[in-house]
């Protein structure tokens, strides 16, 4: 073999083989997270809301009261999408779904630590911008292994992460819109497929 070879010989279909096998074991490890659209029509409910009220809230209450709507945003949403992880989640985990969740949990800390850099460096309108380029990096990713919808979510986010960018108010906006409307396509592929596969009669 001469560096002029293709590294996956054309004659062969291993590589399509294994992205096929790996799609399987994402989408069988991603069932109990994608298995109910509530949480994600929870989502886009509580994150475009949290993002509309963020100015009022601002003149009103300052930094403490914007970090305490954000606080209960989150704490709103996780709590109903980990509840329901947890009733449909079989006993046990698989080594592909933690991995999952570590990767996860490893860029909300990026986030975090680029969110409290731009708050130092006076730059917090920059922040929707940040949360929404790096979830639709990952639903983008994730979504190609496991449910087309959260590829499309994924686009949806990141889109709306560059018109994020233009400085101004109206990121807060595009943030709220994306949101909504991400997270809305994922409750309706989920939904659509619920009824899909619901026995007929």
């Amino acid at each position: 073999m001469s560096e002029y070879d293709p590294l996956i010989p054309r004659g062969e279909d291993s590589f399509s083989d294994d992205l096929e096998r790996v799609q399987r074991r994402f989408a069988e490890a991603s069932r109990p997270y994608l298995n109910s659209p509530i949480p994600w029509l929870v989502w886009a409910i509580v994150l475009p809301g949290a993002a509309l009220a963020t100015g009022f809230v601002e003149a009103r209450y300052a930094t403490p009261g914007v970090l305490m709507l954000w606080s209960l945003a989150v704490l709103i949403g996780g709590v109903v999408e980990g509840s329901i992880i947890m009733r449909r989640r079989r006993a046990g985990t698989t080594p592909l779904a933690a991995w999952v969740l570590r990767l996860q949990g490893n860029q909300s800390l990026i986030g975090l630590a680029l969110s409290v850099f731009l708050i130092w460096q006076d730059l917090p309108q920059a922040i929707p911008a940040i949360w929404l380029l790096l979830i639709g990096h990952s639903f983008f990713l994730l979504g190609g292994l496991a449910f087309p919808a959260m590829r499309q979510a994924g686009v949806i986010y990141e889109i709306g992460g560059l018109l994020a960018l233009w400085p101004g108010p109206a990121s807060l906006i595009v943030f709220a819109a994306a949101t909504a409307l991400g997270n809305l396509r994922v409750a309706v592929a989920l939904m659509r497929e619920a009824d899909r596969d619901a026995p007929r009669i």
